[in-house]
């Protein structure tokens, strides 16, 4: 079996547009939600992106077995403010890998993301890595 266990999440573009706009406002109009379906998320996961075929094409093509996912790290916003954007959006990445893993379950291993926040300590990450465990 072989087992990569460097990859990242291929996400539907909601995600990516739901970060935009917690950065635009900072929070000001509160949390919101990524709202996607299972088809959009397959979609993505077999979207040609970064490679010359989607992510699960390029699995089979190097004939990986297992890969575990985790969230793209420059995304992360790690020195944003306030630090709840960067917990919402760390939460709705962490919720977008969680249903990959469901629907891929022979695919992909979830590797959760933190909420670290450049200068906060790092207990305030320890929420989201139980909420990830349970």
């Amino acid at each position: 079996m072989i087992i990569d266990c460097h990859g990242h999440v291929s996400a539907p573009a909601e995600l990516w547009a739901y970060k935009a706009l917690i950065l635009s406002h900072r929070g000001s109009h509160g949390r919101g939600k990524v709202h996607v379906t299972d088809d959009e998320i397959r979609a993505a996961v077999n979207k040609k992106e970064m490679a010359p075929t989607g992510h699960l094409d390029m699995l089979k093509r190097l004939s990986i077995d297992v890969q575990m996912i985790s969230p793209r790290p420059f995304q992360m916003m790690h020195s944003a403010k306030p630090a709840q954007v960067v917990h919402w959006f760390t939460e709705e990445t962490n919720n977008i890998i969680h249903r990959q893993v469901k629907m891929f379950p022979n695919q992909f291993f979830g590797v959760a993301g933190l909420p670290q926040v450049a200068g906060d300590p790092v207990e305030v990450a320890i929420p989201e890595l139980e909420r990830c465990v349970t």
